[in-house]
């Protein structure tokens, strides 16, 4: 496999960010089949606020590239309680983000930028960081690999969180979270799994 190499995004990464974003969104879709126009993913104002201005303060993560050319992301964005993503937890939470480009999928790609990310988050000094994703998502599995547990369960799909750090808002609300979740929705239909389609973020 061509070397696979990750660096810091930056703001000028936005417009391929915005990529990301529709692969994310739109998981399900074969990897050869036509993709719609990003104008239709970004005017829904709950994905836009995902990648709209990127470069604020608190925006960070890592991208991955293969030959100079970006090949995937793991973006990490904060978020208030007025204004936020499928995955809050807390306002020293990031939420994090993920998508691979069609042809580099089940190449080990998403668990690279995954990891790196993560490490991105703890030297950052993040309290946590969190993810929205769908039950039936194969990315699920590597959530869950990586350490990620189940805290909430928000309109289709759940939220999980990696603890970092000791920030006490992140804490108390990922225990809370815990505490009303269901134990048996943590068992994973393995075949379902293999049956869906890649899937990135939600």
């Amino acid at each position: 496999m061509q070397d696979v190499t990750l660096r810091l995004l930056v703001r000028r990464d936005e417009a391929f960010l915005r990529l990301m974003l529709r692969e994310a969104d739109r998981w399900r879709l074969p990897v050869d089949a036509p993709r719609p126009p990003l104008t239709e993913i970004l005017a829904d104002p709950h994905l836009a606020l995902y990648v709209q201005s990127w470069g604020r303060p608190g925006d960070d993560g890592v991208l991955a590239e293969a030959g100079g050319e970006p090949i995937g992301a793991c973006w990490l964005r904060l978020f208030t309680e007025e204004s936020h993503g499928w995955g809050y937890v807390a306002p020293d939470v990031p939420e994090l983000s993920l998508a691979v480009a069609p042809g580099w999928r089940r190449r080990g790609v998403g668990s690279l930028l995954l990891t790196g990310a993560v490490a991105r988050a703890r030297e950052l000094g993040c309290a946590g960081v969190s993810l929205s994703v769908m039950p039936d998502n194969p990315a699920r599995g590597l959530y869950e690999r990586l350490g990620f547990l189940k805290v909430a369960d928000v309109e289709a799909s759940w939220t999980m969180m990696l603890p970092l750090g000791a920030g006490t808002e992140s804490h108390d609300a990922s225990r809370a979270y815990v505490q009303s979740a269901d134990p048996a929705a943590d068992y994973v239909d393995e075949d379902a799994r293999h049956r869906a389609a890649p899937k990135t973020q939600r």
